[in-house]
């Protein structure tokens, strides 16, 4: 059995500041070490529970956060950037399931640690068919183009919620519940180990009943973005419509296209002028 996990970082145990999500300080330091520690508790977990091969993939910022050198012998890592598949390479070789470590809740919630969809300041609002979603739901739709199911969404307590309303039934682990943008509770150290086992034993043997995110083709993306200028310089983008002031639009025949696009007009309406 072989496992893909896709690891950001906003949604580790531990992780609460912006100081932490990147730059040269002890903060950020620190924060990759709780990432690949957490990464590895869940690597061990998996490998007791029958997978015979793990792949990772290092899914925040410029995709270099995890330590190598520190983590899980056994485990295969994706890491640097850019990637065809973004947040979620690798998906597409081979594995039975998907997992999504580290996840934070979508742009607009309310007391979400980290709150965003993709770029922060950038996206407002992301709909796919009319559904607003997170990261979360894009990406499990990347692995749905793979007959892939995502078994198990961790992160702080909202994603989780997120994760059943844009996935369905599936397992999920809170690590920490927001009191603001940067402020958690965690739960302790062997309430997360204890979480992880209990929900990556659950999520390896349903993997059969696991929903797989599908959308309607063709698919219509709507990306409603922070500042006019933001789309303006998006809507020179081949096949985008200007709605309005911020928003754009863009039909795909497929996921991958349309999430191809959908990283494409981020990148140009957060051009600097």
């Amino acid at each position: 059995m072989k496992v893909y996990v896709s690891a950001d970082l906003e949604g580790i145990w531990g992780v609460v500041s912006r100081k932490q999500l990147g730059g040269e300080n002890p903060d950020y330091s620190r924060a990759r070490r709780l990432m690949t520690e957490e990464v590895n508790l869940v690597c061990r977990e998996l490998f007791k529970n029958g997978a015979t091969e793990v792949l990772v993939n290092d899914a925040h910022g410029p995709m270099d956060n995890l330590m190598i050198e520190e983590l899980h012998p056994d485990a295969n890592l994706i890491s640097g950037y850019p990637k065809d598949l973004s947040m979620m390479e690798g998906v597409a070789d081979g594995v039975d399931c998907a997992m999504l470590i580290g996840y934070h809740p979508k742009v607009g919630t309310t007391k979400g640690l980290f709150e965003h969809t993709y770029a922060s300041n950038v996206v407002s609002q992301l709909t796919i068919n009319g559904e607003i979603l997170g990261e979360t739901g894009l990406n499990a739709l990347v692995a749905g183009h793979y007959n892939i199911p995502v078994v198990l969404v961790a992160g702080d307590w909202q994603v989780t919620q997120d994760a059943k309303i844009e996935i369905g039934n599936i397992e999920t682990v809170g690590v920490k519940k927001a009191v603001s943008r940067y402020c958690a509770r965690h739960i302790s150290q062997n309430q997360l180990q204890e979480a992880y086992a209990v929900a990556i034993t659950k999520a390896l043997k349903n993997i059969k009943q696991a929903p797989v995110k599908k959308p309607a083709l063709p698919i219509t993306l709507n990306i409603k973005l922070a500042q006019v200028i933001m789309a303006e310089q998006a809507a020179v983008f081949p096949g985008a419509k200007l709605l309005d002031e911020f928003t754009i639009e863009y039909e795909a025949r497929d996921v991958v296209e349309m999430y191809k696009a959908f990283r494409a007009i981020v990148t140009l309406a957060a051009k600097e002028l």
